[in-house]
């Protein structure tokens, strides 16, 4: 079989594609051959050799992967041969390996795709994954909340925006370009605002009509936060995750300088489900079922050969796709 996998950490070109043998599933376990896998930043974090769950060296990266299965290992009966399957390395002994024509995985960590969902949709759900807990278990949102979403055209703001809407709330979503912002506008956000040729607290003031959101989510921190918690409403929350734009240093001035309002900040990791096996498998649960009906809507925006990975790393690192990019053996 075909595998991308990296030696030592670097730029997009050291994933190199290369042929490996098949690997037999053991007791317990399942192969699983790909359909589609999905490209995320953990994934890019991996091959630059900053991401804190580094699997060993050499790593071939992925965290998500939809298939069929092909074979089961010994005691295996929750699965059968030809089922449609989500692979996903939160499930797995140690992040990564997805980016493979075939894989094998601890079966009970497998999750049944929904009938007539496309096999493309089950590749994007480790977005809906993070979305998922840090909106029901991090900023613990509500029906009829203002949620602000940063990076609101990306494969993240395509999950927070379905799960926002289908929960009844309304998206406030920040993207960049007018391309970018139509993009979120047909996602379903409620707003947008183009962060390129507008003021972003004052159109949140705008349209809140001065009260400002109840819940912030950004994938950059750095020096944004003081900016953010500016837009918070009374009791509002801003969520933290990915820290694209550096650590944020201390933010005790921007939470004195807005006391009245009692803001909160919460840093965000989907990795405190880690040792939550229950939990971590109740959400991805829900999600099927949303997908299942119809509630989440994954868009695609490219779809490339697992042989380009080292493409695919490019373009998500210029922020060249809109929507969820996957790669298909």
């Amino acid at each position: 079989m075909k595998i991308v996998q990296f030696a030592e950490p670097g730029p997009p070109s050291v994933l190199k594609y290369v042929d490996a043998p098949t690997p037999e599933p053991k007791p317990g376990e399942v192969l699983v051959r790909a359909h589609s896998i999905g490209v995320g930043i953990p994934d890019v974090s991996s091959r630059k050799g900053t991401y804190s769950w580094m699997p060993p060296l050499p790593c071939t990266p992925g965290t998500e992967m939809s298939g069929t299965v092909e074979r089961l290992g010994a005691g295996v009966t929750e699965r059968r041969v030809g089922q449609r399957v989500i692979v996903t390395a939160r499930e797995r002994p140690q992040r990564g390996g997805c980016y493979a024509e075939y894989i094998t995985t601890p079966a009970d960590g497998t999750f049944v795709m929904p009938d007539g969902a496309p096999m493309e949709a089950g590749a994007t759900l480790a977005n809906y994954q993070v979305a998922y807990h840090l909106l029901k278990d991090g900023a613990r949102a509500r029906p009829g909340d203002d949620v602000l979403v940063w990076g609101a055209a990306g494969g993240m703001g395509n999950a927070l925006i379905d799960i926002c809407k289908a929960d009844g709330m309304r998206v406030i979503g920040v993207a960049s370009g007018a391309e970018r912002c139509r993009f979120a506008r047909d996602m379903g956000a409620d707003h947008v605002i183009d962060r390129k040729s507008e003021s972003v607290p004052h159109r949140v003031m705008e349209i809140t009509n001065g009260r400002g959101v109840d819940i912030i989510i950004d994938p950059v921190a750095g020096d944004t936060v003081a900016t953010n918690v500016k837009m918070l409403a009374v009791m509002g929350m801003l969520l933290i995750y990915g820290g694209l734009g550096g650590r944020e240093g201390d933010m005790s001035p921007a939470l004195r300088g807005a006391m009245g309002r009692c803001p909160a900040i919460r840093r965000f990791s989907i990795h405190y489900l880690d040792h939550m096996v229950e939990p971590r498998r109740a959400g991805m649960r829900a999600l099927l079922d949303m997908l299942g009906k119809g509630q989440l809507k994954p868009r695609i925006g490219a779809r490339l050969k697992l042989a380009e990975a080292a493409k695919a790393h490019e373009m998500m690192e210029a922020s060249a796709v809109m929507g969820k990019l996957i790669l298909q053996p």
